[in-house]
């Protein structure tokens, strides 16, 4: 399936480039159903820029799940086992930033319990032959919210962003570290979002993120039969919309 993603900040002659490319005054997140098409233009939040995410998999996604039989849905998988072995996968629908991915990752109180995530945010589900619910996580990775996410609240998610992670939105420590709020006390010398220092209140943002590949959470549960969709994906810094649609058509 076909996606366009333009920051819609295109460089002049000479100009310098910026940590952060976006469009502050001109911004579309549009969804084509007709055609199966998404055009991204003006934002640089991952929610808007990695177009397989929310537009494909959820949005677009319905479509093509209505059309064919089946449901794309916002919400959990996860596989319980109880201590004499019994599996039951669970599902819950959730808003974001609800509590999806804490209960996606849980770790077990009860001794002898076992809790694999599955999916933490997506979920694609379709009645097989035989009438039984089938469901599957579409995405290849995780994107969470990283404001009060720690190693007591979701000790999981912090293991698996240890490395080859991507933060947006998040404060730098001095020693190139990565700070939000959950984390502790900010240290001194914090430099925000925004890139300026000492601005430990502008650190605070609702729309801090993290993004990490799927193999690196430790109790992740892969489909046996996980769907793969096949789309292309540009990115480009096209000075207007109508010039995206135009050139991505």
């Amino acid at each position: 399936m076909p996606c366009l993603h333009s920051v819609g900040m295109p460089l002049k002659e000479g100009q310098a480039d910026v940590k952060w490319p976006c469009n502050a005054d001109d911004k579309y997140i549009v969804h084509f159903p007709e055609t199966r098409e998404i055009i991204s233009y003006g934002s640089g939040y991952g929610g808007n820029a990695l177009l397989g995410k929310k537009c494909f998999a959820l949005r677009i996604a319905s479509v093509l799940a209505h059309d064919d039989g089946w449901l794309a849905e916002h919400m959990l998988v996860l596989k319980l086992t109880s201590p004499a072995g019994e599996s039951r996968y669970v599902t819950g629908a959730f808003p974001s930033a609800c509590g999806k991915t804490n209960l996606a990752m849980l770790v077990p109180s009860l001794p002898g319990w076992k809790v694999e995530t599955v999916g933490d945010d997506i979920c694609w589900m379709k009645p097989d032959a035989e009438g039984r619910l089938r469901a599957i996580n579409p995405e290849a990775g995780f994107f969470g919210v990283a404001p009060g996410t720690n190693m007591q609240t979701n000790p999981n998610a912090m293991l698996s962003i240890e490395a080859n992670t991507i933060f947006t939105n998040t404060a730098i420590t001095p020693d190139g570290d990565i700070w939000w709020e959950g984390m502790g006390d900010p240290p001194e010398g914090l430099i925000d979002w925004k890139g300026n220092s000492g601005r430990r209140s502008s650190a605070r943002r609702p729309r801090t993120r993290t993004l990490a590949s799927r193999p690196r959470h430790p109790r992740t549960r892969r489909s046996p039969r996980s769907g793969r969709t096949r789309r292309a994906c540009r990115s480009t810094r096209s000075s207007s919309a109508v010039d995206a649609r135009a050139s991505f058509r």
